[in-house]
C-alpha cells in the first residue's frame, strides 16, 4: 500500500533517543526513494494524459457548438428535403429515439471523458500527496539522525576519533562524513573567534559536553523537589512532576546537577 515503507521509516525515527540509534536502515530508504520516484514518473504520465483529454474534450465540445449553430448546414439539409419530397422521395426525419434528440446523444457522449478527467485528477492528487508524505518522512528519519550525532559529538568534545566502534558501526559512511565535517567547521569557527576576540586565551565550549542553547527560555520538568527559586521574572515553585517554561541562564545548574530535564531536548 502507498506511504507504508515511509511509515516504517517514521517509525524509526521515532525510536531514535539520546542514548540509542538503532543501525542506518539503507534497504528502507531505498524502497521509500523508489517508490516516491515511481510516483513522480506517473504523476508526469497523467499530468500529460490528462492535458491531452482537456485538449481532445474542447475539440469535442466545440464542434458540438458549431454544429448546433450553423445556419448553412440547415438550410442545405432542409433544401435536400425539399427536392426529394417534389421528386416523389421522402427522407426521413432525425427524431426522438428512446426521450433523446441526436444532440443529447452527443452531449452524453461527452460525459465520459469528462469523467474520465475528474478520475485522473483524483488519482494525481493523491499520488502528489503521498510522495509529499515519502520526503518529508525521509527527512524526519535523517534529521533525527543528525541531532543524535550532533549530540554525540559534543558530548565527546567534538573528537570524532573518539566514537565507541560500535556506534561507528550503526552510522551510514555519510554520516561519517558529516561527523567529521561537523567537528572541522566548529573548530575553525572557535579559531576565527579567538583570533579576533582573544588572541591570547584558549576557547573551550565543548567543556560542559552539551549542544550550544538555541533557545533563551527552555521548557523543563522538575525531577527532584527544588522548592522555590528566585528568576528574573519572580519567584517559581518547582514541585516534583510539574513543568515549566523558564529562562535558561536561571536553571542552568538545576540541569546540570539533574533535578531538572530538558523536556525539548532529544
Amino acid at each position: 500500500m502507498l506511504g507504508d515503507e515511509a511509515f516504517r521509516l517514521a517509525k524509526e525515527a521515532k525510536d531514535i533517543t539520546s542514548a540509542h540509534i538503532p543501525v542506518y536502515n539503507e534497504e528502507q530508504v531505498r524502497l521509500v526513494t523508489q517508490e516516491t520516484r515511481y510516483l513522480w514518473t506517473r504523476i508526469e504520465e497523467m499530468i500529460v494524459s490528462l492535458n491531452n483529454s482537456k485538449n481532445n474534450a474542447a475539440t469535442a465540445e466545440g464542434t458540438q457548438q458549431a454544429a448546433s449553430q450553423d445556419p448553412l448546414g440547415s438550410s442545405q439539409w432542409q433544401r435536400g428535403l425539399d427536392a426529394d419530397v417534389s421528386g416523389g422521395t421522402q427522407r426521413s426525419v432525425p427524431q426522438k429515439s428512446g426521450g433523446r434528440t441526436m444532440d443529447g446523444a452527443f452531449s452524453n457522449s461527452l460525459a465520459g471523458p469528462q469523467t474520465d478527467i475528474e478520475n485522473t485528477n483524483g488519482q494525481t492528487s493523491l499520488y502528489i500527496l503521498t510522495a509529499g508524505r515519502n520526503k518529508r518522512c525521509l527527512l524526519a528519519y535523517h534529521h533525527r539522525r543528525m541531532e543524535f550525532l550532533r549530540s554525540l559529538l559534543w558530548s565527546i568534545h567534538l573528537a570524532p576519533s573518539l566514537v565507541p566502534p560500535a556506534l561507528s558501526q550503526r552510522l551510514s559512511p555519510e554520516e561519517l562524513n558529516f561527523s567529521r565535517d561537523y567537528a572541522r567547521l566548529n573548530s575553525a569557527y572557535r579559531d576565527a573567534v579567538e583570533e579576533q576576540l582573544c588572541p591570547n586565551d584558549s576557547l573551550d565550549w565543548t567543556a560542559n559536553g552539551e549542544l550550544p542553547p538555541r533557545d533563551m527560555f527552555i521548557e523543563v520538568r522538575v525531577v527532584k523537589d527544588c522548592g522555590e527559586i528566585v528568576t528574573e521574572s519572580g519567584v517559581v515553585n518547582l514541585h516534583v512532576g510539574t513543568q515549566h517554561y523558564l529562562r535558561r541562564s536561571d536553571v542552568e545548574h538545576l540541569l546540570t546537577i539533574g533535578y531538572l530535564e530538558h523536556t525539548n531536548a532529544l
